[in-house]
């Protein structure tokens, strides 16, 4: 979620993590959903199935999307998600759970900075009023909308719906989905901006050569993959690569070495910059 939130720009206001399943109350800037969601879902199995060597789905089932009128709902949607393992018998209390959101909204200078906690927490006077909220449990109307297969997934009063509605109806070129393209950089400007840090023609990022290692090039690849909103087969293709387990590698391998090298991450964070500062003036 950490990544999700880093790369794609997602906010996340509360999640939980069940035996089978999970729970997240998300808003999505860029209406970019499903992208999100296959990173969460798909590395999230990957690296599981691999910590503990087995392999198949983990999860139950493809994800349901359900669109929260949030002014009228949002505190009562993520009170549904901090239930669920006391509701499900897991723990007797959502304050012995650690695999919640929850504790996090109990202690908020401690909540990591990709979980978005103050906006719920600014429906409260203070942290012992939104503790009540939740021990008050879940009303019968959420109970209900939960508990039912929903043929329009929309959770809100009938203005809102119909207004939901109207916006499926006339969905065209303006709508978020297509935005998010021009809210991206495109594949060619990181490569030049790649070359240009570190002054070498723009064929060594894109195309490479036999037999020569490039720093330059996985530092393209992992920024191209980072910042474009495309799949690592699709950043592979842009660098001339026929196997995406070649891009993922090296991801990897630039991914550890920001951890360890601090000129190395200061440079790749320069790199970022100049790409966000050049694309915010188109």
């Amino acid at each position: 979620m950490a990544e999700a939130h880093e790369l794609w720009g997602v906010e996340i206001l509360a999640y939980c993590l069940m035996e089978n399943h999970y729970h997240l109350c998300l808003r999505t800037p860029e209406g970019n959903l499903s992208r999100v969601m296959r990173h969460i879902d798909g590395l999230y199995t990957q690296r599981f199935n691999r910590t503990h060597r087995r392999d198949g789905p983990l999860f139950r089932g493809r994800y349901k999307a359900i669109v929260v009128d949030a002014d009228t709902y949002l505190t009562s949607v993520v009170r549904y998600i901090h239930l669920n393992s006391a509701e499900a018998k897991i723990t007797q209390s959502p304050d012995d759970y650690r695999w919640s959101s929850h504790r996090a909204y109990l202690d908020a200078k401690r909540a990591p900075k990709w979980l978005a906690v103050k906006e719920v927490l600014g429906y409260f006077k203070n942290g012992q009023e939104y503790h009540r909220f939740i021990f008050a449990g879940n009303e019968e109307k959420i109970k209900d909308f939960y508990g039912r297969e929903h043929t329009r997934p929309v959770l809100g009063e009938a203005g809102f719906i119909e207004r939901i509605k109207q916006r499926v109806v006339g969905m065209d070129r303006e709508h978020p989905r297509y935005e998010r393209a021009a809210l991206r950089p495109a594949i060619q400007r990181v490569q030049e901006a790649v070359a240009r840090a570190y002054k070498v023609k723009l064929d060594e990022v894109v195309q490479g050569h036999r037999g020569k290692r490039s720093e330059a090039r996985k530092v393209g690849m992992y920024l191209v993959k980072r910042l474009c909103d495309i799949t690592l087969q699709q950043t592979a293709d842009s660098f001339g690569v026929g196997s995406y387990g070649v891009v993922g590698w090296a991801c990897h391998g630039v991914r550890e070495k920001l951890k360890l090298d601090g000129g190395f991450r200061r440079r790749v964070e320069g790199i970022e910059r100049e790409i966000k500062h050049n694309q915010q003036k188109i």
